[in-house]
């Protein structure tokens, strides 16, 4: 997955254009949506506001999750108490601040894996960038010049 348009942003004001090390700016951030308990630990934590909390609670994500998971798991529970199928997302009062869906804007995001660390269900990702593989012999003449 390529930059998002803000770390590119940040890639441009680095001196030389590029990075010594991918760790904790650019990061490609992978979100495992079955594994969100909508704690919202990521939007509290993200400095640059691409993930926040929704208004609303989607019981199909409850509903529709592995049933190894954590969010399957109360899923499963939930089927036994429901006397019918949810018509769509559930507005959630202001109060209630866990399993609200989390609103993700990959245009804002840094790619500096805050929300990563701050998961605490594992649910977020901060994978290195893709880059082109340079040739060994390459590297080196880069190093020597610099």
């Amino acid at each position: 997955m390529p930059l998002s348009r803000r770390g590119r942003e940040i890639l441009s004001r680095v001196p030389g254009g590029s990075l010594q090390s991918a760790i904790g700016v650019g990061c490609e951030i992978v979100r495992h949506e079955e594994l969100c308990i909508g704690c919202g630990s990521c939007a509290k934590d993200c400095p640059s506001g691409a993930s926040r909390r929704g208004d609303f609670f989607d019981v199909r994500q409850l509903l529709d999750a592995p049933h190894d998971s954590r969010r399957g798991e109360l899923g499963a529970a939930l089927r036994r108490l429901m006397q019918h199928d949810p018509d769509g997302p559930v507005e959630v009062p202001e109060r209630v601040t866990v399993y609200r869906t989390v609103v993700y804007d990959v245009e804002k995001c840094l790619g500096c894996g805050t929300c990563a660390r701050a998961c605490p269900a594992d649910a977020i990702e901060a994978r290195p960038p893709q880059t082109a593989a340079v040739p060994p012999h390459a590297a080196a003449a880069g190093r020597v010049g610099a």
